[in-house]
């Protein structure tokens, strides 16, 4: 991780994180403006839950991780430390299946009601919020597959990240489960209107 001055040269590298904490934040800057939660740290990351805790509170102190109702993000100050370089783009994501919702399905209720569940092999990642659409993520328990769903008015899709091709079948298998799941849920939250 590099640091970049008000002028935007490169300064010095930051020396005083701890490895748990450099880990935390390589893992939260590939993804900056979702909010992981701990669980999900805690799986993606192998760390031992008082040591990821210890890490979590040493960063938010010092402004680099923010902790929000939906889990764990960069922090704005990390984001300013951090050259452009050092923000890592998300891994390309594989199209599962994508089909309609009924457009007056109220998507933050359905997303309340969806974060920190677990579905089978599938664990609670995170949540990243745009304006146009919610993207909710699950893990797999051997982190072999990350499932994306994203919720726009009307539809959803769902996408997985793989770490290796020859688990697009399970990853298929996966998504055909979850978007099951997640029907049942928009049949139980209030409807838009």
């Amino acid at each position: 991780m590099v640091v970049a001055t008000g002028n935007h040269g490169i300064e010095s590298e930051v020396q005083d994180l701890r490895e748990s904490d450099r880990e935390v934040l390589e893992l939260l800057r590939n993804e900056p403006s979702s909010a992981v939660g701990f669980q999900g740290l805690k799986r993606r990351l192998g760390l031992h839950p008082e040591k990821l805790s210890r890490a979590l509170r040493r960063l938010a102190r010092d402004d680099l991780v923010e902790k929000t109702e939906l889990g764990y993000r960069i922090g704005e100050r990390a984001r300013d430390l951090l050259t452009p370089t050092a923000m890592k783009p998300a891994t390309p994501s594989v199209p599962i299946l994508q089909t309609f919702l009924p457009p007056e399905v109220h998507l933050p209720e359905l997303a309340t009601y969806l974060r920190g569940k677990w579905f089978g092999n599938l664990r609670w990642y995170g949540l990243m919020e745009t304006p146009e659409e919610l993207t909710l993520s699950w893990l797999s328990e051997d982190d072999a597959i990350q499932l994306d769903a994203r919720l726009r008015t009307g539809a959803l899709a769902i996408e997985a990240h793989l770490s290796e091709p020859s688990q697009f079948p399970a990853a298929t298998v996966a998504a055909h489960e979850l978007f099951q799941h997640i029907a049942q849920a928009y049949g139980r939250v209030r409807m838009n209107g």
